[in-house]
């Protein structure tokens, strides 16, 4: 059982404590007040030991990280201070879990818009991690529109200085933003994108290329306002002529397909083919007849020289 004494020996230790912390707390206050933190220390080792660390729960510790980097990156931005560590953290979650979706898509914003300008090497690792992005994810036309327009216009419009240069990363980007139209038809704005990718490739010489884009995001949109702007696009590209042909032909894919199939979206009528005539083309004798083709491209090539 405590003692009288054993009270009044613990009352006089935590008076004296208190005494003591008093006649510190007022000077230590006024220095954390003074002090600054104005750089990160990044404590993890290289990403594959990471991997090692993290004992086969390579998902659970890049959510773990990602929450980390979004937290700090907000700390961040409040203190006004760079997030120096950003990129680094990004590397490690992209070797653990190298298909989650999220860092790719806000890498460009985390590592290039923070409190004071960034640098080459703040672009160039911005670009690898994106174009790792598209490695990891190949099918997926959020994180190629992402990398895109950030190679193609981002980073040519705001760091980078020579014009050389400046035209290889837009043709790159070029490149990536029609690769989204293809991945993503007109969903959200991979339509737009492959307009500006396209206007891109032809101020780059690239002619073929542009109208190639052009052609196929008009085959599969479904959005009025920008099946006008692609025709307007590909009429000065190919001529009014042609671009009327074309027209013609992409009417009467769409009516033979969707007389057998009305309830399809038009990707997957173009992934499907022309709907051939079983009974005419039994035997093979009919087999370079326009009704026989399997592929949309063979039911072009058979077409009159009007419809090409």
């Amino acid at each position: 059982m405590p003692t009288r004494g054993d009270f009044i020996r613990t009352a006089i230790v935590v008076g004296v404590s208190a005494l003591c912390i008093g006649s510190v707390q007022g000077r230590v206050a006024k220095q954390h007040a003074r002090v600054k933190e104005t750089s990160d220390v990044h404590l993890l080792p290289p990403p594959k030991e990471v991997v090692t660390l993290s004992l086969g729960y390579r998902a659970a510790l890049a959510d773990v990280l990602w929450a980390h980097v979004l937290v700090s990156q907000g700390l961040h931005t409040f203190e006004r201070r760079r997030f120096d560590n950003v990129a680094d953290l990004i590397d490690t979650i992209n070797e653990l879990d190298p298909e989650f979706r999220d860092p790719y898509l806000m890498s460009d914003a985390l590592i290039t818009i923070q409190i004071g300008e960034s640098d080459r090497a703040d672009v160039d690792r911005t670009r690898a991690i994106l174009e790792r992005g598209t490695r990891n994810r190949p099918l997926d036309p959020e994180i190629w529109r992402t990398a895109g327009q950030f190679i193609a216009f981002i980073a040519p419009g705001t760091y980078l200085t020579d014009p050389e240069e400046r035209a290889v990363w837009k043709a790159d980007g070029a490149r990536m933003l029609a690769r989204a139209a293809e991945l993503g038809g007109d969903a959200g704005q991979m339509g737009w994108a492959a307009v500006a990718g396209a206007g891109i490739l032809s101020r780059q010489g690239a002619r073929d290329a542009a109208i190639r884009l052009l052609q196929r995001t008009l085959a599969v949109t479904d959005d009025e306002e920008l099946r006008e702007r692609l025709q307007r696009e590909l009429a000065k590209q190919i001529g009014e002529e042609k671009l009327d042909a074309y027209r013609r032909r992409q009417t009467e894919m769409l009516n033979l397909a969707l007389r057998d199939l009305p309830f399809v979206s038009k990707s997957t009528l173009f992934v499907l083919g022309p709907p051939p005539d079983p009974a005419y083309c039994a035997g093979g004798a009919h087999a370079d007849d326009r009704r026989c083709a399997l592929t949309w491209k063979a039911w072009a090539a058979t077409g009159s020289e009007e419809q090409r």
